[in-house]
């Protein structure tokens, strides 16, 4: 099952450039942010805290929690502050702007070569999150948290 991410749907045409236009580009999908769940039993650390950013960010995710349990902008930060928990894989990304696959990005590798010129030709590499270290990376979320 192919996933669109939300904001590339709606912003399919500026996607689709950011990820062509050359700049140093860190893509982090949803199928990444799937792997890092924040549990019931985090939300009860938190609540365990005396720290006024666990509680601020408590009183956020009840609401949250109440509708899924992905926190989907951790995977952007852990990015950021720790990249070394996720591994990436280098490759050419186009966004479909149009039917039904509106929003849905291709990953072309460049692992195949093309005789002739092709969309993929000449198109820049971004770096692509596959996976990321779920056991490390809740730990490093909840430590900062806690802080």
């Amino acid at each position: 099952m192919a996933l669109v991410e939300h904001m590339i749907e709606m912003k399919h045409y500026a996607a689709n450039i950011v990820f062509t236009c050359g700049a140093y580009v860190l893509a982090v999908g949803i199928n990444v942010t799937h792997q890092v769940v924040l549990t019931n039993s985090d939300g009860e650390t938190l609540a365990s805290s005396n720290e006024k950013f666990a509680q601020y960010l408590l009183k956020m995710l009840e609401v949250y929690f109440n509708y899924h349990h992905d926190a989907y902008s951790t995977k952007a930060m852990l990015a950021a502050i720790n990249p070394s928990l996720i591994t990436y894989v280098e490759g050419a990304i186009r966004v479909q702007t149009n039917g039904i696959t509106r929003g849905l990005t291709l990953l072309y590798n460049k692992q195949k070569r093309f005789a002739e010129i092709t969309e993929w030709s000449d198109q820049p590499s971004v770096n692509v999150a596959v996976t990321v270290d779920t056991p490390t990376a809740l730990k490093l979320v909840m430590e900062r948290l806690m802080e």
